[in-house]
């Protein structure tokens, strides 16, 4: 019995790491194409700081909201005007 709750109890925490890796790699594919999105939007190139900070403030929201902005990403995955008004939305919903 205590065997195969312990089984039980490993299978799940895997399950559960790797369903986070999924939403965290997505998350960051997302990221990544906002702060492009920023840049081409708002006609800038932003420095390599700007854009890490960017970046973690994505994830941050990423994670707060992963579904409605992964939602977002992939209703408009190429589309930086969708998807920004999208994200935009969310933020508006608060």
């Amino acid at each position: 019995m205590k065997k195969s709750f312990k089984l039980s109890l490993i299978l799940l925490t895997l399950f559960l790491f790797s369903c986070q890796d999924i939403v965290e790699k997505k998350c960051n594919a997302a990221c990544d194409q906002f702060v492009s999105c920023t840049e081409q939007v708002m006609k800038i190139e932003l420095s390599p700081e700007a854009k890490r900070s960017g970046h973690i403030s994505c994830l941050n929201g990423c994670a707060t909201h992963n579904s409605e902005i992964l939602q977002c990403y992939e209703q408009e995955p190429t589309s930086c005007k969708g998807f920004g008004e999208c994200v935009l939305q969310i933020g508006s919903l608060e």
